[in-house]
């Protein structure tokens, strides 16, 4: 009895510890598995994490004078110029800083291209660089300004000064406004010549009215003259003569009734 009883505790004890054992292996278990997904998901969400892509880099390298040449007579773009080496520690030190400056909204429009004076010494000659870092911006392959030295802010005032929104169409635009003038001032000679072409044609229908007022009076009159030499038994021009000395007689009654009417008025 006393054998068997120890036998069953002592199995009884190592199927405990057995249990025991694969809980433990199973919480541990489960707990490696929560880390590797939490270490995951922290690397998904954490800046710089592995899943994190390359930023993109806006800075051209030139490597030799012609490609150089080439990026220069792009038109009407405003570029950048940095000279560099690798054994200028000001170089190295402004590095970041045009990596920031290149990928902001603010300077989208300007072109970043870094020459390295020991790989390109001859466009380094020829653009009479004297110090490092050098700065050049230049527009249509001439250059507007340059500066020297590791100076953030200074180059950042000068790609403010001439990094301006160009007007569109403005050569068009002036062409525009000439035209317009133009044909305005066409227009207004036209109306003019209108209107004074109206109030021509306006003054000649008024005397061409006048003068078939006239003939149609003297038709009447010629008429009339007639009807009475008819009635009088004489000719016409007989009379054409009475009626002039009446028309005579006629006007000589009426200065003498104003003259009367004057003595009246005395």
């Amino acid at each position: 009895i006393h054998y068997g009883s120890a036998l069953i505790n002592k199995m009884f004890s190592s199927s405990s510890s057995l249990l025991l054992l694969l809980l433990l292996h199973t919480h541990t278990h489960t707990h490696t598995h929560d880390d590797e997904e939490e270490d995951e998901m922290s690397a998904r969400r954490r800046p710089g994490g592995a899943r994190k892509m390359k930023a993109f880099s806006r800075i051209e390298t030139m490597t030799n004078e012609g490609q150089f040449d080439r990026a220069l007579k792009r038109k009407d773009q405003l570029i950048l110029v940095e000279f560099v080496s690798n054994y200028s520690p000001s170089s190295k030190s402004m590095a970041p800083y045009m990596q920031t400056l290149s990928r902001t909204g603010e300077f989208k429009r300007i072109r970043f291209l870094r020459v390295d004076i020991e790989a390109v010494p001859a466009v380094a000659e020829k653009c009479n660089v004297k110090a490092l870092p050098t700065y050049q911006i230049y527009k249509n392959g001439e250059k507007l300004e340059e500066m020297s030295g590791a100076l953030p802010s200074k180059l950042v005032a000068m790609m403010k000064e001439h990094n301006f929104k160009p007007k569109q169409g403005g050569l068009k635009k002036i062409v525009g406004v000439v035209l317009g003038i133009t044909f305005g001032v066409f227009g207004l000679i036209k109306l003019k010549a209108g209107v004074e072409a109206a109030e021509k044609a306006a003054e000649e229908r008024k005397e061409l009215e006048k003068r078939a007022a006239e003939e149609r009076a003297r038709r009447e009159r010629d008429a009339l003259r007639q009807q009475r030499a008819r009635s009088r038994g004489v000719s016409i021009p007989q009379q054409e003569e009475e009626d002039d000395e009446g028309q005579f007689e006629d006007e000589d009654d009426d200065e003498d009734y104003e003259y009367y009417d004057d003595d009246e008025d005395e």
